[in-house]
């Protein structure tokens, strides 16, 4: 019967205590190194989350300012319309009296 593959014949190696001293401190420092790294990554994703907060209150804080500029607009546009037909009233009565209408018929044009 044939062997299966990946023969189990295979020399064994023996390695030092020394050896092995020295992978097990390579193998602490690239450790040491991913930590450190990692540290460094979750630092700045705090500094990235607090900076999203900031610019989302400063964002909040504009969305109200404009909202308030737009209501003062459309209050300014309200008493300028208002102030406008006024205007025109006045001057279409003006015209009435100069044309010698009574008041009686001058109230029934403007209705």
């Amino acid at each position: 019967m044939p062997r299966k593959k990946g023969s189990k014949n295979r020399k064994s190696v023996v390695l030092s205590v020394a050896e092995i001293t020295k992978q097990i401190t390579e193998q602490e420092a690239v450790i040491a190194t991913i930590k450190n790294e990692l540290d460094g990554v979750t630092a700045s994703i705090k500094e990235q989350q607090l900076l999203v907060r900031n610019k989302k209150k400063e964002l909040r804080k504009a969305e109200n300012a404009l909202a308030v500029l737009n209501a003062k607009k459309a209050e300014c546009e309200a008493i300028e319309a208002a102030a406008a037909q006024k205007a025109e009233i006045e001057n279409v009565v003006t015209q009435l009296i100069s044309s010698g209408k009574t008041a009686e018929e001058i109230l029934a044009q403007l209705k």
